[in-house]
């Protein structure tokens, strides 16, 4: 971590991996391992989280409708402006039935302000990180997870399943 930073401050791009549960808990991460606050809003420009989910095979899903009440149990949401169409797994030869085909992609992005930094050196909560974060526009993993069901590419309980 120490080199990544270091070599981050003298102008060279770094890509690494640290293992968190979101992108907000990065700068305390970084904080618990030893770097100083004041290096970690100098040197990090962006921060992203990711996970994979199964993706509905295209072949054999089979569009169901949801109900506003099953929707708020999970606490679904999207955009006013996004018509979402909801599948669930059916099982074929092309998915050796289990109605899953591939993996797709969950993302958050976090680019690192000016007022984040000013959190890492208060030593502020990864809660109080992701606050802010989200009042900024990130979009959180699950907010992606729901936009991928409403694109019909995967299911509410895989996203559940894989965004604990």
């Amino acid at each position: 971590a120490q080199i990544a930073i270091e070599s981050a401050l003298t102008g060279h791009l770094v890509l690494t991996t640290l293992h968190t549960n979101d992108a907000p808990s990065v700068l305390t991460r970084l904080t618990e391992m030893g770097i100083e606050p004041f290096l970690v809003s100098s040197a990090l420009e962006c921060a992203t989280g990711q996970r994979l989910a199964r993706r509905l095979c295209l072949k054999c899903r089979r569009r169901v409708e949801k109900s506003s009440k099953e929707l708020a149990a999970v606490g679904f949401e999207l955009p006013p402006d996004v018509d979402p169409m909801f599948y669930e797994p059916m099982g074929c030869t092309s998915c050796a039935n289990t109605g899953y085909r591939g993996r797709l992609g969950m993302h958050e992005v976090m680019p690192l302000t000016e007022e984040m930094g000013k959190l890492a050196l208060a030593h502020a909560s990864s809660d109080e990180v992701r606050r802010l974060a989200i009042d900024q526009g990130m979009r959180t993993l699950r907010q992606d997870g729901w936009l991928k069901v409403g694109e019909g590419l995967t299911t509410i309980g895989e996203v559940l399943r894989v965004v604990a």
